[in-house]
């Protein structure tokens, strides 16, 4: 059964129980309010015939006679009517045709404890179990002279089924309300149900659409708040999806094109030594070094890919322990200081108390070294290279490398630490422009960020901020 089937029928279900619900209340709470509905209409009937009879008796005419048109009324009105003598005993009684009840001899009704001159009405259970109600009207005084079989009572008897078709017309006008508010609710629900189901639909599609490989969609956000939140996650995981598949074309696009240059110096020279090009030992041993140079080339190359994606994935997990950065950063100072000097780069170090951190320590002199390396390959001779380190803030230390090579242009600025991406400059050619990239992923797992800073013609500065209490 499909959800908009279910959802359908859900919503009818409890149409229906809603108003089966309302239903039985009505007859519950209406059930006493119908009951003094059929008494009243059972006096109304029965006034009339009290007005005849005393109308009759006052006439000085016998029971006889005015009980005659009494015996028509019953007919009429499909209503008992008894006359009963001081011991309840009926002496008259006038029974519709079509009656299947036999009275008693003796109407045994409840009559008012404080006075019997008012009429009075009831429920009245026969012998048998039948139900009726009854409307009594005293009669008392009213034959002249008195004579001891004289009526005492004019009592006026209907069946309880009677009375409760009273109900069935009462209950019309709530029956066709019930339909119409039923056909309503259940178009309102047909509707609701639309809403929730169409979305959804949109949703599996889409992911239907995206498991066939075409990750170009992109669904409504419409409909209730939930189903909007549906979309728009399910928008966001087509976004990435999309984003992912997109960085996986360019990964394997990017490493082909790395591996291509190495693998064509590698054939070419092997070929050279093959076929007899390089014929002396000189040509020979300068195509086996350039072999070699680009076998390390890709080693490496290789190397940091690993190294790279194990980070980006998290497969990585970096030490927890104490880390005093002062150290790692003048250790950092002593490698790269004796390259400085070659290239007569002044390399200069400005180091504040610092408070010791938690993290990986090797990692972190990973980081330093990257941006020393690229510091200095991008500065010329002449310029300064500088590392400074300070805590302006209780919760975290910066620390900045700062060149004076030619800057970067603003356009590539956002490039810098992508992977494999590498500036129009000799010094960059010679990377694989992963440093930068795996960079940045160590300071993103020790719960810090690395920012750049950059202007043409004066130079570049990476600031990298850590937390003092990470969280990796």
């Amino acid at each position: 059964m499909s959800l908009r089937t279910r959802l359908i029928l859900t919503y009818v279900l409890i149409i229906v129980l809603c108003l089966s619900i309302v239903a039985v209340s009505l007859i519950i709470l209406l059930g006493e309010h119908i009951n003094r509905l059929a008494m009243a209409r059972l006096a109304d009937v029965a006034l009339p015939i009290y007005v005849q009879f005393r109308a009759a008796a006052r006439s000085q005419v016998s029971l006889n006679q005015a009980w005659a048109n009494l015996q028509e009324m019953s007919q009429e009105t499909n209503t008992y009517i008894f006359l009963l003598n001081t011991q309840d005993i009926i002496i008259r009684q006038a029974i519709p045709e079509d009656s299947s009840w036999i009275p008693p001899s003796k109407l045994e009704i409840q009559k008012p404890a404080v006075s019997r001159q008012a009429p009075y009405r009831g429920t009245y259970v026969a012998p048998g179990g039948e139900r009726f109600i009854f409307v009594a009207q005293p009669l008392a005084g009213l034959f002249q002279p008195p004579n001891h079989d004289d009526p005492e009572t004019l009592v006026l008897v209907m069946p309880r089924r009677e009375a409760l078709s009273i109900w069935a017309d009462f209950a019309k006008p709530f029956l066709w309300a019930g339909l119409a508010a039923m056909a309503v609710s259940i178009i309102i629900a047909i509707l609701l149900a639309r809403s929730v189901y169409v979305p959804i639909r949109r949703v599996t599609n889409a992911a239907e659409e995206m498991a066939r490989g075409n990750y170009e969609q992109e669904v409504p956000e419409a409909g209730p708040k939930e189903i909007k939140g549906l979309a728009t996650s399910f928008n966001q995981m087509a976004r990435q999806v999309k984003g992912s598949q997109q960085m996986l074309r360019d990964f394997v696009a990017d490493v082909s094109h790395e591996l291509r240059s190495p693998l064509t110096s590698i054939k070419g020279f092997a070929q050279a030594i093959i076929d007899g090009t390089a014929r002396d030992k000189g040509a020979q041993l300068k195509a086996a070094t350039v072999i070699e140079d680009e076998s390390k080339r890709m080693m490496r190359l290789v190397e940091e890919l690993l190294e790279f994606s194990r980070l980006e994935s998290g497969q990585i997990t970096m030490a927890k322990e104490p880390v005093d950065l002062k150290e790692v950063l003048q250790q950092c100072h002593e490698i790269f200081l004796m390259r400085a000097e070659d290239k007569n780069i002044r390399l200069r170090t400005e180091i504040e108390p610092l408070p010791p951190l938690v993290g990986d320590i090797d990692r972190l002199e990973q980081v330093f070294n990257n941006l020393l390396d690229n510091a200095l390959k991008h500065t010329p001779s002449g310029g300064w290279v500088s590392i400074v380190a300070r805590q302006p803030h209780l919760n975290f230390v910066e620390i900045t490398v700062t060149d004076t090579g030619p800057g970067i242009p603003a356009e590539q600025m956002r490039h810098v630490f992508e992977r494999f991406y590498k500036a129009d400059t000799p010094a960059d050619k010679a990377g694989a422009g992963l440093g930068l990239a795996i960079a940045r992923q160590i300071v993103l797992a020790h719960g810090g960020n690395i920012n750049i800073k950059s202007i043409l013609g004066q130079g570049t500065e990476f600031l990298v901020r850590l937390p003092v209490h990470p969280v990796i």
